[in-house]
This record gives C-alpha cells, sequence and structure tokens, in this order.
C-alpha cells in the first residue's frame, strides 16, 4: 500500500489529520504524509483573545511543527501554495510542484459578518495572530 499523501494547512483540521493518519499508516512504511502550510508553526487560535488583552505574547501562541512532529514521519514543508489541478494531482508554488495520491485541504477559513452592514469599519475580528496584534494595538 504505497500512498503519496499530502495535507495543505496546518491549523487543527491539518494537524489532527497528520497526526491520525501517522498512528494509521505505522504498518505501511511506503505511504508518506507531508503537510504543507505557509508558515513553520501551527497558531493556537483559541487564545488569540489572551495576545488581543496584553496577558501573554504572541510568541506563546505559535507551537512549532517541527516539534508537533518530531517522532512521527510527517514531512513539514514550509511553502505557499498558489495552485492546485485536481486532475493531475499537482499542488504548485511559486518555486516547486507536489504531486499527490491523496489531498486533504485544510488551508483555513475566514470570518463571516453575516450580511450585517459597516461591520468591516467598525468592528474588529479575532481570526488570526494579526487580528489579535490590532485589537492590543488599539486597546
Amino acid at each position: 500500500m504505497s500512498n503519496n499523501i499530502i495535507i495543505l494547512g496546518a491549523g487543527y483540521g491539518g494537524v489532527t489529520a497528520a497526526q491520525t493518519l501517522h498512528k494509521k499508516l505505522k504498518k505501511y512504511p511506503d505511504s508518506t504524509i507531508t503537510l504543507i502550510d505557509k508558515n513553520s508553526y501551527h497558531t493556537l487560535l483559541t487564545e488569540l483573545h489572551e495576545v488581543a488583552g496584553n496577558r501573554i505574547e504572541e510568541d506563546a501562541l505559535k507551537v512549532d511543527l517541527e516539534r508537533i512532529f518530531s517522532s512521527t514521519r510527517v514531512n513539514i514543508v514550509q511553502d505557499k501554495i498558489n495552485d492546485i489541478d485536481f486532475e493531475n494531482q499537482i499542488l504548485s508554488s511559486a518555486d516547486h510542484q507536489y504531486t499527490y495520491d491523496y489531498l486533504i485541504m485544510g488551508a483555513g477559513s475566514k470570518p463571516s459578518h453575516c450580511g450585517v452592514e459597516n461591520v468591516n469599519e467598525h468592528a474588529f475580528t479575532l481570526w488570526s495572530m494579526d487580528d489579535s496584534m490590532n485589537i492590543k494595538k488599539h486597546i
């Protein structure tokens, strides 16, 4: 059973998928699991309010992916994917192409304002480290 599995995104879903696949595929050493993310770390999004409130520093919410997967066969690649060719099963960045047999997409999400007018101009979102830092700066 030889599979080349790529997980796109190192959020909660991507990290959990990689950990689960590592456990399930231990008996299949010819299978590869690669986690690709634009960052070298996983962000603890559930704690962003702590940075916004100036209770902790932003680095405390960044968990190094190499540390998370140090005792696994999960390959970590820091790259920003610009294009996905689903027909030929190829991911492309500015400098590389990655082929896969299976692709798990966990590339993130964005906040919804649920159709409320002028929210963008008059409210903050708390969805990313940048959002958290903007709130901290505003306070």
